[in-house]
């Protein structure tokens, strides 16, 4: 079973969390502030290719471990000592207490969270409110909120060179007229109109990219709706700014985080060789791209989670951790949908009796 980090205050003793609204550990009861050092060291990309074959080296070391895992959404989380059962912040379900292995790379860099759990349940709150459809009992629940709760989800980002060759087609469109024939009134009528054709030419060519911090999940839970994040305010990782927080561990592995990158890249590069071709319409017929200097490193990011059951179903949100950005489901109104339709409908109906239409 893992032991959990305590960080003692520096005044009384007391247990610290880290404070988003400040940026430091503090210990809500005695009020003093302890300072987390920060610590200006760069955070180096790792050798992707040498950190994969000291993984296999280290594969038959690996230690089983006991960890929390959500067997709906498949999260899982840290075991740690005073947590014995909990519900998934992403789905609602209660979550099992297992064995896992453990997870040899440990996290480089962090995002400490900068939204506050309170400005967070506010976001929720006015997101929740502002949902034309949603049934009017809904606004009952977001004022129970009590559930949310801030979470380091884990992600690998990429880095590579990468060179494509390509064969494709460039379409270049011109206008002609034609005629054709309309039946008006029940007699054939000659007319012309203006139709769009296309000149297609084969092309071949060539394309060098490089690829930055291209962001992949490392987790099965299915949150990475949330695309925003300031990743220029990395920090290298200390383990003080996860007081106070859950921290979900990885469950997608590095190769597997790559392919997923590598499709990411791909449909840049796919547009980026559009571009190239130029014309009107492009055509890739096809494409090999060489992925080269792979570097990738684990950070930590912060969100805010919940799930909420209404009328025997949940619904699941989460809150961008730095930003307030929100993604979330929610229940509909059939009432207040069924009710909109015969408004429009009946505004509809009134328009077209003052056009003359029922005259």
């Amino acid at each position: 079973m893992n032991k959990e980090l305590v960080f003692p205050c520096e005044a009384c003793g007391g247990k610290l969390k880290f404070s988003s609204a400040t940026g430091k550990l503090t210990f809500p009861y005695c009020g003093h502030i302890n300072v987390v050092e920060q610590v200006f060291s760069p955070i180096v990309e790792q050798d992707y290719e040498k950190a994969m074959t000291e993984l296999k080296a280290l594969h038959v070391e690996k230690k089983e471990i006991s960890s929390l895992k959500c067997p709906s959404c498949a999260a899982v989380f840290d075991l740690h000592e005073d947590t014995h059962a909990m519900s998934c912040p992403f789905c609602g379900s209660a979550v099992v207490n297992e064995t896992a292995l453990y997870r040899p790379i440990q996290p480089q860099a962090v995002l400490p969270f900068k939204v506050t759990k309170e400005e967070a349940k506010k976001v929720f709150r006015t997101w929740l409110n502002s949902r034309w459809f949603a049934p009017n009992k809904l606004k009952r629940y977001s004022g129970s909120d009590s559930r949310l709760l801030g979470v380091y989800v884990p992600f690998w980002t990429y880095d590579s060179d990468t060179h494509s060759r390509y064969h494709g087609r460039r379409g270049d469109e011109y206008q002609v007229r034609e005629r054709y024939t309309a039946t008006v009134d029940g007699r054939p009528v000659q007319r012309e109109r203006t139709v769009t054709k296309v000149r297609w030419h084969n092309v071949d060519g060539s394309l060098d990219q490089s690829f930055d911090d291209v962001l992949v999940m490392a987790s099965e839970s299915r949150m990475d709706r949330l695309a925003q994040w300031d990743l220029q305010n990395l920090v290298p990782y200390d383990e003080r700014y996860l007081s106070g927080f859950e921290s979900e561990v990885y469950t997608v592995e590095p190769d597997q985080g790559l392919d997923r990158a590598k499709s990411i890249m791909d449909q840049a590069i796919r547009r980026s060789i559009k571009r190239q071709i130029g014309g009107d319409r492009q055509e890739i017929t096809s494409l090999q791209s060489d992925f080269t200097h792979i570097s990738f490193k684990h950070i930590l990011l912060p969100i805010y989670a919940a799930a909420y059951r209404f009328n025997g179903k949940v619904y699941r949100y989460v809150i961008n951790g730095r930003t307030g950005e929100i993604e979330g489901d929610r229940p509909y109104s059939v009432v207040k949908i069924v009710s909109a339709v015969i408004v429009v409908v009946g505004i509809a109906a009134v328009i077209a009796y003052y056009s003359g239409y029922f005259q």
